[in-house]
């Protein structure tokens, strides 16, 4: 309902509104926000950011699919491994949850446990206020309170033609711009995939994203720390097989040398069991004395065979190490092969969806080219909670958002005031420009 006043105005008050006074509270309030401070714009990135509840992380334990998964971090801050139990995870960076992970499975679970651990989902944010759906939203990579304002419907006042307008071109923006991150980096992923899958050396980072993009130097550290720590894991592996040649080779040489000689002994106990036979047979020998030659001659035949079955044995075991050698390199090979292979198919994907998203962005620019709205003024504010401590700062739509924000957007505005010579946004040609206009702002409640 329109607000009266319950007796009339004096005459100072309207030479006040004859005068212009009526913006001074307003430019008080304008002062006032642009002196509060704004959140600092640093980009949470997959080293730097800290786990929290309500977090999802996917972790891949190399060769040891039962303890790999996608694991909701609980409102404790564990996640729950077979065989394991809770591992408390909150507060830690994504290197130091895979060590601890690490360390729990060395615990007497797996020998040298390799274990990759990624993000596969934030915590969400919330958007309440002055927005058309407020409540929960995914949280992405990058996205700003521009962004989630984006997603929530937009702001509450704008008329629905224009809100819709508008919010379809934000959104295909952050679609834009999400795309173009996972191409840069999938292509540094490939770029490390197709090194392993050659026996190269990792890329120096300007080659692997390609373009130098430091934006990107978080992204093509962690793909060389996963390149080092895997093409470790498989040398060490496969020079642990390697070291039980030169044993088994030792071996079979020692059992040779011992053939050799068992071969001279036979042979000597041969010559004279026949000699002797001989004897026997002209009457001169004894037949028992012939028995007991012939038991050692079938003595020694016995253990060079027990001897030549050594051999044989080894021989098959060194065949055998050199079969396992080969398939510790294929299966690390055939691993690779099929993630270069996702990455290259996720790569052809956005090869046609990138175009598809920028031909979509440009037409919601020139669908938005010829809408204005007033610069409403809002006030911006973010919750952000860190180690259970919360903290309430004074941010604007260029503000990076963290997982878990509570963003609050709320009107500022005296009621019935008449706003004059407002400078507001426009969309127009691709890019944003300013225009004036004259208009008196509605007396309706605020939101």
């Amino acid at each position: 309902m329109r607000r009266r006043d319950a007796a009339p105005r004096t005459d100072a008050k309207r030479s006040q509104a004859a005068g212009g006074g009526w913006w001074a509270p307003l430019a008080m309030f304008v002062a006032v926000f642009m002196a509060a401070p704004v959140l600092a714009q640093t980009e949470p990135t997959p080293q730097t950011y800290r786990l929290a509840p309500g977090d999802r992380v996917s972790v891949v334990v190399f060769g040891q699919t039962e303890f790999s998964g996608d694991l909701l971090i609980d409102a404790a801050g564990n996640i729950r491994l077979p065989f394991v139990g809770p591992i408390e995870v909150a507060n830690l960076t994504l290197p130091e949850c895979q060590k601890r992970i690490v360390d729990r499975l060395a615990e007497g679970i797996l020998n040298r446990p390799n274990v990759n651990v990624q993000i596969s989902e934030f915590s969400p944010i919330f958007v309440l206020g002055d927005v058309r759906t407020a409540g929960v939203q995914p949280f992405k990579l990058g996205m700003t309170v521009k962004a989630a304002v984006a997603v929530a419907g937009g702001f509450g006042v704008i008329p629905p033609a224009q809100s819709t307008a508008v919010t379809e071109l934000l959104a295909s923006e952050e679609r834009l711009r999400q795309l173009t991150l996972e191409k840069a980096i999938l292509t540094i992923r490939k770029t490390r995939l197709e090194a392993q899958r050659d026996g190269a050396a990792f890329p120096a980072p300007d080659q692997a994203n390609g373009r130098g993009d430091d934006s990107l130097a978080d992204i093509v550290a962690l793909e060389k720390e996963t390149f080092d720590s895997q093409m470790a894991i498989q040398r060490s592996q496969i020079d642990l097989l390697h070291a039980q040649k030169p044993r088994i080779e030792s071996e079979i040489e020692a059992l040779n040398v011992q053939l050799v000689a068992r071969k001279k002994q036979l042979d000597l106990v041969r010559q004279n069991a026949d000699q002797y036979t001989r004897l026997t047979r002209q009457g001169l020998g004894l037949s028992s004395t012939e028995m007991q030659l012939r038991l050692t001659e079938a003595t020694y035949e016995s253990e060079m065979g027990n001897l030549s079955a050594q051999v044989a044995r080894l021989k098959m075991d060194l065949g055998a190490l050199d079969i396992r050698i080969q398939e510790a390199d294929a299966t690390f090979k055939r691993q690779i092969l099929a993630e270069l292979r996702d990455a290259r198919d996720r790569l052809k994907n956005l090869d046609v969806t990138l175009p598809m998203a920028r031909e979509i962005r440009d037409s919601r620019l020139q669908q938005t080219g010829n809408i204005t709205d007033f610069n409403v003024p809002r006030s911006i504010t973010v919750t952000r909670t860190r180690g259970g401590q919360h903290t309430v700062l004074a941010a604007d739509e260029t503000t990076l958002l963290e997982p878990g924000d509570i963003v609050e957007i709320q009107l500022r505005l005296a009621r019935g005031r008449p706003i004059a010579s407002v400078v507001t946004p426009q969309l127009g040609s691709g890019s944003l420009t300013s225009v004036r206009r004259d208009a008196a702002l509605p007396e309706a409640p605020l939101r």
